[in-house]
């Protein structure tokens, strides 16, 4: 996911990217969706979702594309550590000095986007630390909170 700078966008970059496959392949657009119906419209957030029969080269292509456009104060959130999409981020963060963190849920889309778009002066090592956080707190035993 990316946030852009200007009118009526936040600060720095968010960009999300995962492998999971979902109807035709776009699972990162699939989350987007799912955020959308909790949060409203994230249109300025990108996906690079990774398509069956894409090789590693082509994502790679496309995410430096994407990333091309950002400046430095970009945050990648990926869903799995050591998966194509995390191995291409984390390699490209010697060239464009972005952020990357694993484990993207839900929740964690959410709150980094909407603090994002709330806080001007929000960076991306603070979107860093808030995803890592949101992702510690997101998984409940929800059988432990009924019977507690």
């Amino acid at each position: 996911l990316r946030f852009r700078q200007g009118k009526n966008r936040s600060p720095g970059n968010v960009y999300h990217s995962d492998g999971h496959p979902a109807p035709r392949g776009k699972g990162a657009n699939e989350l987007l969706k799912s955020a959308e119906m909790i949060y409203g419209d994230m249109s300025d957030v990108p996906a690079v979702s990774l398509m069956p029969g894409m090789s590693f080269e082509e994502f790679t292509k496309k995410a430096s594309e994407v990333l091309e456009k950002s400046g430095k104060d970009t945050l990648v959130l990926v869903d799995l550590f050591g998966g194509t999409p995390s191995n291409v981020f984390s390699a490209l963060t010697r060239t464009f000095g972005h952020q990357v963190v694993t484990g993207l849920n839900l929740p964690m889309l959410i709150e980094v986007y909407s603090t994002m778009k709330g806080d001007p002066t929000f960076t991306a090592e603070q979107g860093v630390k808030l995803a890592l956080e949101t992702l510690q707190v997101s998984g409940v035993h929800t059988n432990e909170r009924l019977d507690g």
